[in-house]
C-alpha cells in the first residue's frame, strides 16, 4: 500500500512520522499516521536497529479537536535487535508522544490532569466530555498515583494550596514554585506532619504563599520565612472578619420603619377586626 504524506498536517507529529489520511463524523475526528523506516533504540540493550520485521497498528485516543473526541490510528514497525547478544529478537518502535502500552497520547493525559486538579475525578469525567475527551474517574485517579514531580530542594518560593482529589474524602496537599508555576509535590491529606517532613528538606525557602490552615507548620520548620495569603485566601480572611465584627457590633436581628433603623424593637400593635 502507498502512503501519500498530508503535509500540512506535518506539523502535528515528529519527522519519522506523518499523517496520511483523516476522517470525521458527528462525534469523533480520525488521523491515520504512518511509521517512516528509521533508526529505532532496542529498548533493553539500547543499539541503534534499522532491520524492519513487521508492521502493528495501535489506536491512541488525543486531545480534542473542535470539541470532538479524536483518535490516532498509528500503522507502526516492529524491529529485529541487531545485537547477537540482546535477549530480545523483536521490539515495538516506541513513540515520541505516547508511552508503551498507553491508550492515550501524553499531551492527552496533561489535559486530563490539567483540568481535574482544579476539580474531583468525578467532575472532571463529566466536563472532560463535553470537552470531547472520554475518560472514568478512576483512570483520571490512576493517572494522579503515576505521576512523577521535578523535586527542587534549593527552592525559595513555593505555594501552598489543598485540592480535592476526591470532593468531600479524598484530599492533598499541593507545593509548587512560585517562579514557574511547576508542581513540585502532592503530599498525601493535609496535615501539619505531612508538610513538615517535606519542608524539611526544603530549608532554604524563604517566601511561601499558603492558606491559613497551613501556617503553624510553615513557622514550626522555617522560622524567617515570609509568609503570605494568596488572592483568594485573603479575600476568604477579609470576609471571615467581617462577619466576626458585625455579629459582634450589631445585634442578631434589626428592625426597620419606613427606611429607618430603630434602637429597639417596636411595640406591638393589635388591631381588632370589626
Amino acid at each position: 500500500m502507498n502512503y501519500t504524506e498530508l503535509t500540512q498536517c506535518s506539523f502535528l507529529l515528529d519527522e519519522d512520522h506523518f499523517i496520511y489520511d483523516t476522517s470525521e463524523d458527528s462525534e469523533t475526528v480520525h488521523l491515520f499516521i504512518k511509521s517512516k523506516p528509521h533508526e529505532c533504540s532496542c529498548p533493553t540493550c539500547g543499539t541503534l536497529c534499522r532491520t524492519l520485521t513487521a508492521t502493528y497498528q495501535r489506536t491512541l485516543q488525543d486531545t480534542p479537536i473542535h470539541g470532538k473526541q479524536t483518535f490516532l490510528h498509528a500503522n507502526l514497525y516492529k524491529y529485529s535487535c541487531s545485537n547477537p547478544d540482546c535477549s530480545r529478537q523483536v521490539f515495538t518502535e516506541a513513540l515520541p508522544f505516547a508511552r508503551s502500552s498507553q491508550v492515550r497520547t501524553d499531551a492527552l493525559n496533561t489535559f486530563i490532569l490539567g483540568v481535574a486538579i482544579f476539580l474531583s475525578n468525578e467532575c472532571a469525567s463529566k466536563v472532560l466530555a463535553l470537552l470531547g475527551v472520554s475518560v472514568s474517574n478512576d483512570t483520571i485517579q490512576r493517572l494522579y498515583d503515576r505521576l512523577i514531580f521535578e523535586d527542587r530542594p534549593n527552592v525559595e518560593a513555593i505555594g501552598i494550596d489543598d485540592v480535592a482529589i476526591r470532593k468531600g474524602q479524598t484530599y492533598a496537599t499541593a507545593i509548587y514554585d512560585m517562579q514557574d508555576h511547576q508542581l513540585l509535590a502532592l503530599l498525601e491529606g493535609r496535615t501539619a506532619a505531612t508538610l513538615k517532613e517535606w519542608l524539611v528538606h526544603h530549608k532554604k525557602i524563604q517566601f511561601v504563599a499558603r492558606a491559613n490552615a497551613y501556617a503553624k507548620a510553615i513557622t514550626d520548620i522555617l522560622l524567617d520565612c515570609v509568609q503570605v495569603a494568596d488572592r483568594f485566601h485573603l479575600l476568604q480572611n477579609l470576609i471571615t472578619h467581617l462577619k466576626e465584627i458585625f455579629s459582634s457590633r450589631l445585634p442578631q436581628t434589626l428592625f426597620f420603619h419606613e427606611g429607618r433603623l430603630l434602637d429597639r424593637e417596636p411595640k406591638k400593635v393589635y388591631v381588632e377586626r370589626t
